[in-house]
């Protein structure tokens, strides 16, 4: 395993460093973090090991407030935006085939950030989204990973993405935006289900 470091100046004052691991792979797999939620956490920690496992390359992003320990401002969202392209944008050519992993506030933000690369085609694979992104997964379609109970995500934002014809959702019943319910051991079953259906997702 190869590991480089990508590094950007940004708005928030302080240089973003992204983790590009090497895979030796024409696919790349990129990791869009929620906006509390880094890509060391379980859902995205365990998704990237999943696309590795799988033969991809992956670019695990960080955004600029995360870098400099700031409060997200939703003011400043498209700064986020640009900065996660001008990322990209430095690999971007050495593929032919590119996937986004989101959560959460990530969901919106690759989305929008998919929209900048106009002459090439991205798959999705969303996270926990959050209500903003609906018209962005209508768009892109991918699949869909939510919790029946989600506190920001609510059953008729599922019903609604389940209308659309290029979009699949996988429902995990009775969980929160976290992807865990009240019951540990159920909660690992929850994440081993999620690496299941990476795999799958990560061959297609």
């Amino acid at each position: 395993m190869q590991v480089d470091k990508i590094t950007l100046s940004s708005v928030w004052g302080m240089d973003i460093t992204c983790k590009h691991v090497k895979n030796n792979n024409s696919s790349v797999v990129v990791f869009f973090p929620g906006q509390n939620y880094s890509c060391e956490l379980p859902l995205l920690y365990y998704t990237s090991k999943s696309a590795y496992d799988a033969g991809h390359d992956l670019l695990l992003l960080e955004y600029g407030y995360q870098s400099a320990r700031k409060t997200f401002e939703e003011s400043k969202v498209d700064n986020l935006i640009q900065e996660c392209y001008k990322t990209i944008n430095q690999i971007i050519n050495n593929y032919e085939n590119v996937v986004f992993v989101s959560k959460s506030l990530g969901t919106y933000i690759a989305g929008k950030t998919a929209e900048l690369f106009t002459t090439r085609s991205v798959r999705h694979l969303f996270l926990t989204p959050i209500r903003s992104a609906i018209p962005l997964i209508e768009k892109h379609g991918g699949l869909v990973v939510c919790g029946t109970k989600d506190q920001v995500f609510h059953e008729n934002d599922i019903e609604q993405i389940e209308g659309f014809s290029n979009t699949v959702v996988l429902r995990i019943k009775d969980a929160n935006h976290a992807l865990e319910v009240d019951d540990l051991c159920q909660s690992l079953e929850i994440l081993k289900t999620l690496v299941e259906d990476s795999n799958r997702f990560f061959r297609l």
